[in-house]
């Protein structure tokens, strides 16, 4: 006779910890930034839709499939690459891949009416 209010409480709570699990998943998803995603081969928009459409199914998945690997590209983004970036004063600066160069672009002068 006590049996089936412990199994309704242990199912019960087992729902609620799924749910909670879920959301912290969802909000997971959507904080680590789209570069740590491509550096790890998959895309965010894909894992955001995953978790949030599949619920507990879809948070799983997640944990066992790719979370691992998406946390552990976290610091392996890539740099930027080579070329003309703006600095101040509408002037620009060579960025080579690595490291900033003394290459630089002055601002062009203001057209004279």
């Amino acid at each position: 006779m006590i049996f089936v209010p412990v199994v309704f409480v242990v199912i019960f709570g087992l729902g609620i910890a799924g749910f909670v699990y879920w959301i912290v998943a969802l909000i997971e998803v959507a904080e680590i930034p789209e570069t740590q995603f491509r550096v790890a081969g998959t895309e965010k928009l894909i894992w955001v839709l995953v978790v949030a459409l599949a619920g507990i199914i879809g948070a799983l998945v997640w944990l066992f499939a790719m979370r691992q690997r998406v946390l552990a590209a976290r610091g392996m983004v890539p740099a930027p690459p080579p070329g003309w970036y703006p600095e101040a004063f509408g002037a620009q600066r060579w960025w080579d891949g690595s490291r900033w160069t003394d290459h630089r672009h002055a601002a062009p002068p203001p057209h004279a009416s």
